[in-house]
Formats: structure tokens, sequence, C-alpha cells
């Protein structure tokens, strides 16, 4: 659909430029003695004025010829016909070679249908015929023509243009919505992805780390306990510390008092051993009676 869509705007804008191209000629029986092309323009609107030439050559020497053309169309959706005036291409004689061109403009009615729209041309003429008439030339004016309709113009549908146009925008901003859904919903598998991963990687941390939690509550209560198990040690070896300081005290004060004790015994014990001694030499120099 958008490929037909922008064919036919790119036929209408070049319906635009009026550009007169071919659009018939004449080739049937009596072709060797008249030439006839029409030039028109292939595109247009209703309510618009066409161009059309119309060229014509004598192949031969021609009397009284009568060329008119003409357009036709239909209206009310193909229920009726119009048609223009006739217009009058060559009206008189055409010598050998001699060639006739001709401009015309022609009005579309506003209410005619969109779609193709025929040209008409008719064309009379007498022509020089020879006849053998008891092994005699004999020469004779015969009367010929044509009368023929042809495709010539197409006419468009400015409201379907106009729905047409819409609806390229509206594809335009469609396609566009679609690029950025399909844009969105790879970001959104991007995504999705990485918070799967991350909600596995997740469970994987959290299965880690409920035994570690449980080992590290048991460590906490561990802990506590060793910590008042501490702390009570701590408060006997205080307790001990203060009792060994004051039985330290008491026995620097008890190996003081036993230094001094000793150092009186000895002198007890050498003051006796001095005395036992001069003793014993005042008995021994005691003179003996008779």
């Amino acid at each position: 659909m958008v490929l037909v869509a922008a064919l036919l705007l790119s036929l209408a804008s070049s319906s635009n430029a009026e550009a007169e191209v071919l659009v018939w000629e004449y080739k049937d029986r009596y072709d060797d003695e008249i030439e006839v092309k029409v030039y028109g323009t292939v595109q247009a609107y209703p309510g618009d004025t066409i161009d059309v030439t119309v060229k014509a050559e004598a192949q031969e020497d021609l009397n009284d010829v009568d060329m008119d053309i003409w357009i036709e169309g239909t209206k009310d959706e193909g229920n009726e016909t119009w048609a223009s005036d006739k217009e009058s291409v060559v009206s008189g004689d055409l010598d050998d070679g001699e060639d006739v061109e001709e401009d015309f403009e022609f009005e579309v009615p506003e209410t005619a249908d969109s779609g193709m729209m025929v040209g008409h041309i008719s064309c009379e003429w007498e022509v020089e015929v020879e006849f053998e008439v008891d092994t005699e030339p004999y020469y004779e004016w015969v009367a010929h023509s044509f009368d023929i309709a042809f495709p010539m113009t197409y006419l468009l549908n400015k409201d379907y243009e106009d729905l047409q146009e819409d609806y390229t925008e509206l594809q335009a901003d469609y396609t566009e919505l679609v690029s950025e859904r399909d844009k969105l919903k790879t970001d959104y598998t991007s995504l999705k992805s990485d918070y799967d991963s991350l909600d596995a990687t997740y469970d994987s941390l959290k299965s880690s780390y409920d035994p570690l939690k449980s080992k590290y509550d048991t460590l906490v209560s561990d802990y506590d306990v060793l910590q008042k198990n501490y702390n009570s040690l701590d408060s006997e070896h205080k307790t001990l510390l203060d009792e060994y300081d004051a039985l330290k005290s008491e026995h620097e004060a008890t190996t003081i008092e036993l230094s001094n004790y000793t150092t009186y015994m000895y002198a007890l014990a050498i003051t006796t051993i001095i005395f036992v001694v001069t003793t014993i030499i005042f008995a021994l120099r005691r003179p003996k009676t008779v």
C-alpha cells in the first residue's frame, strides 16, 4: 500500500507540471493518406484546464479536410456523460506534405469523475483515386473518414490523494512507532536478560549467604559466651593479681622479718659459741687443787 501511495503521489506531481506527451497517433486504414498525432497532459484534476496539441500532415493531396477534436468523460459516478465543445483542427485543403499544428485548451468540469478521460477526434477528407475504365485511367475524388475515441488524460481524485497523503503520513508514523516499539522490545529483552542474570546471581548469593549468616550468628553467640567468660576470667585475673600483690607484699615483709630473725640467730649462735669457748678456756686455765 505504501508503494501504491508513493506511486500515485509521484504521478500527481508529474501532472502538476503539465508536461505534454504523445497520447495518441492515428494508425489505421488511411494512415498512408494522413498522419495525425495528439499530445496532451497525461494527468489532471477535475476543474483543471488541459493543454492539447494536434499535429496533422497530409501524405498526399487532400481536399475538403474537416478535422475536429473534443474530450469526453463521465460524472455522477458514471451515471452521466459530459463532453467539451468541438474544436476545429483543419478545415480546408491540404497539399501533399503540408502539416498543421494547433494548440487547444479544454476545461474539465468540477463534477467530472476521476478516472480515464478520453479524447475524440473525427476527420473527413477527399482524396483523388485512380480507376481504370476500359484500360483507360480514370480519376475521381473519393471521401474517406475516421471517427476515433482514445484514452488521453487520467483525472485524479483530490480527496483520494489527500487520504492517500494522510495514509502515507500515518503509515510513516506507524512505521516509526513500530521501530520504536521494536527498539523498546529489544531494550526490554536485554534488560529482562540482565534482570534474570542478576536474579540468578542474587539467588546464588542468597543461598551462600544463608549458611554464612547462620555461621555468623553462631559465631556471634559463641563470641558473646566467650566475651562473658573473658570478662569473668578478667575479673578473676584482676582479683588474683590483687591477691598476688597482697601475698607478694606479705611475702616480702615475711622475707625481711625472716632475714632479721636469721641475722639475730646467727648473732646469738656466734655469741653462744664464743661464750662456750670462753667458758671452756677459763675452765681449762683454772689451777688444780690438791
